[in-house]
């Protein structure tokens, strides 16, 4: 593996102790940054730290376009994907890096626009 992207799922099972990261380069979105420092006290120093082991994806207009882009096709459908996850799923696609996660269900309806999720193992 390269480079993945890790959800927010993930990097926690990793500070948790619970998951090894292997080899590789490692991004996380800013949403999942964002995500993942509402839970600390101290801010400063856990941000710190994931940028230390992790790349920051920060938004940019193609994120944003592709984004904006699935959520109105999943709205004219009535399909319901919290913006964290379409976000989430448009830094991956843009950025044409795989996304880790163990929310598997909530990424599968994604795949259609190009979204390429890594299970830890290997591509699905």
């Amino acid at each position: 593996m390269d480079k993945v992207l890790v959800d927010t799922d993930v990097v926690i099972e990793y500070i948790k102790g619970r998951l090894e990261l292997g080899d590789g380069v490692f991004y996380i979105s800013e949403i999942t940054l964002y995500e993942l420092l509402r839970g600390f006290a101290d801010v400063e120093k856990s941000k710190k730290l994931l940028e230390d082991i992790f790349v920051v994806v920060w938004n940019d207009n193609a994120v944003l376009q592709k984004a904006a882009e699935i959520y109105r096709e999943l709205k004219s459908r009535g399909v319901t994907i919290s913006d964290a996850d379409i976000i989430i799923a448009a830094t991956a696609i843009v950025k044409n890096i795989p996304l880790w996660t163990r929310n598997i269900r909530h990424f599968a309806p994604l795949r259609k626009y190009g979204l390429k999720l890594y299970s830890g193992a290997r591509m699905q």
